[in-house]
């Protein structure tokens, strides 16, 4: 379970490494607008 986990995390950390790079974070600032749009709506 925790290899999975692992390797989870390194394919996100990839991914954003990759949004960051090749269209400056536009994807990576959509997807914590909107954890923090949904995080509001339940209060958290």
């Amino acid at each position: 379970m925790l290899k999975g986990f692992a390797i989870a995390v390194l394919v996100l950390l990839g991914a954003l490494q990759l949004d960051q790079y090749y269209y400056a974070g536009q994807y990576t600032d959509a997807t914590l607008s909107m954890l923090r749009q949904i995080r509001h709506s339940f209060r958290i």
